[in-house]
């Protein structure tokens, strides 16, 4: 794996924006705004000489949505998977 360039602080705001917008739209693509009551993505970096990286989703359905709440950890799977190659395609050198 590639070795991560130096990041700036808009280099963080950018990776936090792509993993929030990303999980997001992963949620949507899979539940019906209907059901959702509220949804809350919190995503907290950290960068010295790597990157760490900590998601959280809160998903509030609709008492009568049958979704299944393993869609959270999906989104969590496909977020960590989509920065991957975000990182690879912007930041890697």
């Amino acid at each position: 794996m590639k070795k991560l360039k130096n990041l700036s602080q808009e280099d963080l705001d950018q990776i936090s924006d792509f993993i929030s917008s990303t999980t997001q739209n992963f949620i949507l693509g899979q539940v019906s705004k209907k059901e959702i009551s509220d949804i809350d993505i919190k995503v907290e970096l950290s960068y010295s000489e790597e990157l760490s990286v900590d998601i959280s989703i809160e998903l509030f359905l609709d008492q009568l949505s049958n979704q299944d709440p393993e869609i959270v950890n999906e989104a969590l799977e496909f977020a960590h998977n989509s920065l991957d190659k975000f990182l690879d395609d912007h930041y890697r050198i």
